[in-house]
C-alpha cells in the first residue's frame, strides 16, 4: 500500500500513523501473548524523532525486542538525546559504517536503507528518514507491506548487516514484485546480480509509452557497461516514450545548496551536468521549489520514485546517483497498474502544489 507524506504528518496517507500504530499492534500483542517474541527491527539511515523515539522506548518497557541500524554518522556526529536515550536503554542500536572506494563515488556512501519490520509480516519502506518532528514538511513516499515471505527477505537483510550472511536467490525481473538490495544477492536466470541501478536502467530501456519520475537528486548513475541512466532517458524520448522529469530543484544546481540568495539569483545557478544534459537533448525536466520564498531558497522534495507505462512503479531510497549504487539503499520494482495510479495521482498533486521553473 503506497504511503505519501504531502508535508503533513498528519495525513491520513502518512507514514507517521501507520508506524505507531504497528508498533501499538506489537505491544498488543505482546499483552495478549506474553510468552510470544514480538520484535520490531529498524533499518533507517536516521531515527532522530522524539515520539519515534518515546514509542519505541514504551514498546520495550512491555517486553518488545527493539533492534535499530541506522548510519553511524547520524548517531555519532550529533548532539541528539533521542540516540541517547536509545543507547542508555539498553538496546540493540547499532551505527553502521560503509566505506567503499571507487573513481564513481560523488559522495561518501552510507547507510541509508529505510526500511522497518514488525514482527514477521509487517513492513514499511520508503524515501523518509524518521525525522517527522524536524522535516514533517518534507514530501516523500513508500510502501507498505504485509507478507511472511517479503518479511523473511527484510530481515535476511537486517541479520546481513548485524555481520549475518546475505542469502542468494534468483529473481525474474518481469515478476509483479521485487526488493532489490545494493549489496543483495539477488540474481537473474543466468547468475548475474540484479540490483537497484540495474532495474532502472532496465525499465527505463522497456519502456515503450510513459516514464515519469519524481526525484530528490539526479546524477550520471551507470550501469555495469557504463550505460548512463541520463543516456537512457534521451534514447527513449528519442524512440517516442513520453518522458517527464520533476526534480528538487535546490539540488538540480550546482554550487553551495546552504547560501542565502534570492530566488532571482537561485534560477541563475548552473544546473547540473546531467540534469543540464538531459535539458539540451530536449528531455523535459520540471524543477519544483516551495509556494513561498525563503533566505535560502528551498525544496521540499525528497521522493525517489518512478512511474513507466502507467503500469510499473520504482520505489525506495535509492537516489538515482553513483553513490547510492555503493550505500546500503533498498528498492522495489512493483508491476501493478492500479498501484500506479496512485504514483501518478501523487506525481500531477506535487505539479499543482508546488513552483515549477522549466
Amino acid at each position: 500500500m503506497p504511503k505519501f507524506t504531502k508535508g503533513l504528518p498528519h495525513h491520513p496517507y502518512h507514514p507517521k500513523r501507520y508506524i505507531h500504530d504497528q508498533i501499538d499492534a506489537a505491544i498488543a500483542r505482546k499483552r495478549s501473548a506474553p510468552d510470544r517474541r514480538e520484535t520490531i527491527k529498524v533499518c533507517v539511515d536516521c531515527i532522530d524523532d522524539a515520539d519515534f523515539v518515546n514509542h519505541l522506548l514504551y514498546a520495550m518497557s512491555q517486553g518488545v525486542e527493539v533492534q535499530a541500524q541506522v548510519d553511524w554518522r547520524k548517531m555519532t556526529l550529533t548532539n541528539s538525546v533521542n540516540y541517547l536515550r536509545l543507547k542508555r536503554s539498553g538496546m540493540e542500536l547499532l551505527g553502521v559504517f560503509c566505506t567503499p572506494k571507487h573513481p564513481l563515488i560523488e559522495v561518501a556512501p552510507d547507510m541509508h536503507n529505510k526500511f522497518i519490520l514488525f514482527g514477521q509480516e509487517d513492513a514499511i519502506l520508503g524515501s523518509f528518514n524518521i525525522t517527522f518532528d524536524r522535516w514533517g514538511a518534507n514530501w516523500e513516499s513508500g510502501m507498505t507491506f504485509r507478507c511472511a515471505a517479503l518479511g523473511t527477505l527484510f530481515d535476511n537483510i537486517f541479520q546481513s548487516i548485524r555481520g549475518g550472511v546475505i542469502q542468494k536467490y534468483q529473481i525474474d525481473p518481469l515478476s509483479r514484485f521485487n526488493l532489490l538490495y545494493t549489496f543483495g544477492r539477488q540474481t537473474l536466470p543466468n547468475g548475474k546480480y540484479y540490483r537497484p541501478h540495474h532495474a532502472i536502467l532496465s525499465e527505463i530501456n522497456r519502456a515503450q509509452r510513459s516514464i515519469r519520475i519524481c526525484l530528490f537528486l539526479l546524477g550520471e548513475m551507470v550501469g555495469e557497461h557504463h550505460d548512463s541512466v541520463v543516456d537512457a532517458l534521451i534514447r527513449a524520448k528519442q524512440r517516442g516514450v513520453d518522458v517527464q522529469l520533476l526534480l528538487n530543484g535546490h539540488l538540480a544546481r550546482q554550487g553551495d545548496p546552504s547560501v542565502e540568495i534570492s530566488m532571482q539569483e537561485e534560477l541563475r545557478r548552473p544546473l547540473l551536468p546531467a540534469v543540464y544534459r538531459l535539458k539540451k537533448a530536449g528531455v523535459p525536466v520540471l524543477l519544483a521549489y516551495g509556494r513561498y520564498d525563503q533566505p535560502v531558497p528551498y525544496c521540499p522534495i525528497h521522493s525517489k520514485y518512478c512511474v513507466v507505462d502507467e503500469r510499473i512503479v520504482l520505489e525506495g531510497s535509492f537516489n538515482w546517483y553513483n553513490t547510492s549504487v555503493f550505500s546500503h539503499d533498498l528498492y522495489v520494482v512493483v508491476a501493478d497498474a492500479a498501484i500506479a495510479r496512485l504514483y501518478l495521482n501523487e506525481y500531477e498533486q506535487t505539479l499543482r502544489d508546488f513552483r515549477i521553473f522549466d
